[in-house]
């Protein structure tokens, strides 16, 4: 049976007609999120806490690559939010991950190649919902696969923390889509020890293509409610040993989305309404916030 994911009650007209992309009929929702109320990227997701927790996605809407078995209690737990806003035209991803063994021990300075040995949180986008190819063309001159990779659709990998500093990757060519505290990006992340939480949280503006040497050859997309975009989380856990999988957990469940975004699935942007739980009002956030955050 098909799952949809809904924030409140929410019923629209899609301006955005739904594509082809994996699993056929199952979509997800991000919440829009007003201006006033938008999270500081910097790893700590007390604000996240005074959304809709209930409409969260959690482990159970995960498949892994792997193995195909259900996860395990004691071994991983996931809990997923997705927003949007309209006023910074961004996306908006907070993440809680509790893995019993946290693994990340790739070599200094390795994140731009190594970073899938560490246990990850990896986030694909397809802004405007065109599929397809979109990295590893082995087949390609090296320049021309430098050239148009990543340029249709874009693969971030979070993981961390690391001893040198690196905890956010573009999978795909262009450097300056990411920056971890940039003008298209933002990326933290906190590790707790004592809980082997980890807290993921991102904001990333999206563009229909991305040049790989600068943002104005560039063409962003503009966000709306009823839109479709191409969407998948995957979260990568390593347990005894750095090159071999314990799990690959997937949104979509689809192989292959590192280099197609025909793997990914769709997520719909829905308008403002029915994000805050019972008795904390829209009006009332800057207090709360203020509190939350102190």
């Amino acid at each position: 049976m098909a799952r949809v994911r809904w924030v409140g009650v929410v019923v629209w007209m899609l301006v955005t007609p739904l594509g082809a992309h994996q699993p056929a009929g199952l979509v997800w929702t991000a919440f829009q999120i007003p201006e006033h109320a938008l999270p500081v990227i910097d790893g700590d997701l007390g604000e996240w806490a005074l959304f809709a927790l209930d409409e969260a996605l959690t482990e159970s809407d995960f498949v892994d690559l792997v193995a195909g078995a259900p996860p395990a209690a004691m071994d991983l737990a996931i809990r997923l939010q997705v927003g949007w806003s309209r006023e910074a035209n961004s996306l908006y991803i907070g993440a809680r991950v509790y893995d019993d063994i946290h693994q990340v021990d790739r070599p200094a300075g390795s994140a731009s190649t190594r970073i899938f040995q560490d246990d990850a949180l990896e986030v694909f986008i397809d802004a405007d919902h065109s599929g397809g190819q979109y990295a590893d063309f082995a087949t390609l001159d090296p320049g021309e696969a430098l050239r148009i990779t990543g340029t249709q659709a874009s693969h971030f990998v979070l993981a961390g923390p690391h001893p040198d500093g690196v905890h956010f990757v573009n999978y795909s060519a262009a450097a300056w889509y990411a920056l971890a505290q940039g003008p298209y990006t933002e990326a933290a992340l906190r590790y707790d020890p004592a809980t082997r939480v980890t807290s993921y949280e991102f904001r990333l503006v999206p563009f229909d293509r991305v040049d790989v040497y600068a943002a104005f050859q560039s063409d962003e997309h503009t966000l709306q409610a009823g839109q479709v975009l191409g969407f998948n989380v995957e979260v990568d856990d390593f347990d005894s040993w750095s090159e071999l999988y314990d799990a690959k957990w997937s949104l979509s469940g689809a192989q292959g989305a590192y280099r197609s975004a025909d793997r990914f699935g769709d997520l719909i942007l829905a308008p403002f309404e029915g994000i805050f739980p019972s008795g904390v009002e829209a009006e009332s956030w800057g207090r709360v916030k203020a509190a939350v955050t102190r």
